[in-house]
């Protein structure tokens, strides 16, 4: 994986990264004078793995993280989290009948970017496409949001989102999208692996031609008077009920498995 430099803050994020991504932090810097909280132990894991510290006034942190609730610990790093074209190809034919990918029509804002990473990694997905033009990227608020799921599953920005999609198709992967305008809905319907869960951006929803190249569009029935759900909470109960079914088949000794990574703790 490769990317631009980033700046990633906040002491779960940054954490995150100590732990699983240690080589990519570049220099950290730390409130002056912080010596209670969570502080002093990341210091000290930072300085064990010669990471160059520097503790500086609140103000800098302040302008540096663009008013972003910092908590007093920000990183560079030599960028984090995306994975290229080739990489994921690969990924997907290696997973084969057990890949799970989300893929995003155009989210725009960088904190629903950073919502949906942090549930395709609770759910266990392999990972996350984007389009690389007019659609948000990694930058430091979608790393907040995300709160370490960018250093855990890999996003891919890709420049052909619809021939990525045939391309999945090719290779035998179930392309499902999220269509507030679809009859079925994700509960009368039962998900199987591979797949590929794609979801609208904020506001239009998928565009024409990624619909046509959905396999098949489902909706989250809505009970209430509003019409939508933010894009990161559809995400997260489209994602956690295709884990919810796939973990039953996979309990009752079914042959579909739960989605991709697994996580400790998982229940059904």
């Amino acid at each position: 994986m490769g990317g631009e430099k980033q700046r990633v803050y906040g002491v779960h994020s940054v954490r995150t990264l100590v732990e699983k991504r240690p080589e990519s932090i570049q220099e950290a810097l730390i409130l002056k004078g912080s010596r209670t909280g969570s502080l002093p132990a990341l210091r000290q894991a930072l300085d064990a793995l010669n990471v160059p510290v520097e503790e500086v006034e609140r103000e800098r942190l302040d302008r540096m993280s663009g008013g972003g609730r910092h908590q007093g610990v920000l990183v560079r790093t030599a960028g984090i989290g995306e994975m290229g074209i080739a990489e994921f190809e690969e990924l997907a034919i290696e997973r084969s009948r057990s890949f799970c990918c989300l893929v995003l029509d155009g989210v725009q804002d960088p904190r629903n970017l950073g919502a949906c990473l942090r549930s395709a990694d609770a759910a266990g997905v392999d990972a996350v496409v984007v389009p690389r033009r007019r659609a948000a990227s990694l930058t430091a608020a979608a790393l907040k949001a995300a709160s370490g799921a960018a250093a855990a599953v890999p996003l891919v920005r890709v420049s052909n989102l619809a021939g990525t999609l045939r391309w999945l198709r090719k290779v035998g992967v179930w392309i499902v999208g999220a269509d507030g305008a679809a009859s079925q809905t994700i509960y009368q319907t039962g998900f199987r692996l591979p797949l590929a869960l794609v979801v609208g951006g904020e506001g239009r929803g998928l565009r024409r031609l990624t619909l046509e190249l959905c396999d098949e569009t489902l909706s989250i029935p809505m009970r209430g008077v509003v019409e939508s759900l933010n894009v990161s909470v559809a995400v997260g109960v489209l994602l956690f009920e295709v884990q919810r079914q796939l973990r039953g088949h996979a309990d009752s000794g079914a042959s579909r498995g739960a989605p991709g990574r697994q996580t400790p703790g998982q229940q059904g």
